[in-house]
């Protein structure tokens, strides 16, 4: 890099709750002085850089603004989310705003969705640090919902509520995915399905519902706010969202009987919603306003809120993705 251009500060946000043990997130961590000391004796200038771990939810946001606040005007910074999707929540939540700064993510948690819409599926080229320091970035629009952002969707109705038991299934029993992963897939998928049958037959929920002021005032099973294709993991729920559109998907399903619900799920969960349009209602929008008598419990990629009155707005291009090994033209095309 010439003398002239200034340097890019780095900074790493680690989550240890998505490594099996310390020692596993210790190995990444040495990883990351391995390479910067490495990188900083064949240029001859001292690489600039920083790790944090994540103490609790939110700590990263503090920890971002504080660090941005010591680099110098005009320098270029990139964050690093290293873990899951909610360590990369909580790393968008503090890059929004920042002048110069980009965000990448190190896929290292149980779920890792948002990689996955740049069109790859091999998480190597995601944690290869020669190919985040070096990569391009893509503006990519946000989910505004209340205070958060979001890069992925807002679930509201019953898979947000079949996700958060299953997120306790993984809680408990994560150790599988470590030696018997096909199982623990297995066990999740089997689960889920059955939260989802539980959760029918006792939610029955009707909403007031404004989609682009249009009214959507009804029962619904499911309400998907997405802005990419990918969640839960590899599903890719929406296949016809973009993250850099300008443009909120919205996927709503019927208030569907006990008989035809596993059949909606089946089609919902393998992004077969075209097909079926006697099931599901499906459209862009730049804004979404929902009210419940009770409070909602809203699934904010993978992070868990309740509210009674719920608005969800597109900020495009909101913030820049660090997207290594893509072109922009593969961004939003799910693996």
């Amino acid at each position: 890099m010439p003398a002239s251009l200034p340097r890019t500060r780095h900074f790493f946000v680690v989550n240890p709750v998505c490594f099996y043990s310390h020692r596993d997130m210790d190995e990444i961590v040495a990883g990351i002085h391995h390479f910067f000391k490495a990188q900083g004796e064949a240029d001859g200038v001292s690489p600039e850089y920083a790790v944090h771990i994540s103490r609790f939810p939110r700590d990263a946001i503090g920890a971002i603004r504080r660090f941005a606040g010591a680099v110098p005007r005009g320098v270029p910074l990139r964050v690093y989310a290293v873990g899951g999707d909610g360590i990369l929540f909580d790393c968008l939540n503090g890059v929004v705003g920042l002048p110069n700064t980009e965000l990448g993510t190190i896929p290292y948690g149980m779920e890792n969705s948002f990689y996955r819409t740049f069109g790859q599926n091999d998480k190597n080229i995601f944690r290869s640090l020669k190919a985040q320091t070096g990569a391009a970035s893509v503006p990519t629009d946000a989910l505004y919902c209340g205070s958060n952002y979001a890069l992925s969707y807002c679930l509201i109705g019953l898979e947000s509520l079949t996700n958060v038991s299953s997120r306790i299934l993984k809680s408990r029993h994560g150790f599988l995915r470590h030696y018997m992963p096909d199982l623990f897939c297995a066990m999740n998928v089997y689960f889920n399905y059955l939260g989802m049958l539980m959760n029918r037959a006792v939610f029955k929920q009707s909403y007031r519902m404004w989609v682009d002021g249009e009214d959507w005032s009804g029962a619904h099973a499911i309400i998907n706010i997405a802005n990419t294709p990918m969640h839960s993991g590899n599903r890719a729920i929406v296949p016809e969202a973009v993250p850099s559109d300008g443009q909120l998907d919205v996927l709503c399903s019927g208030n569907a009987g006990m008989l035809s619900v596993f059949r909606m799920m089946l089609h919902y969960m393998r992004g077969k919603h075209a097909e079926h349009p006697d099931l599901f209602s499906h459209q862009h929008a730049k804004k979404v306003f929902v009210i419940s008598d009770s409070p909602l419990m809203l699934d904010l990629d993978g992070e868990v809120f309740y509210d009674k009155y719920v608005t969800v707005e597109i900020k495009p291009g909101a913030v820049r993705i660090i997207a290594p090994g893509c072109a922009m033209n593969e961004v939003g095309q799910g693996g």
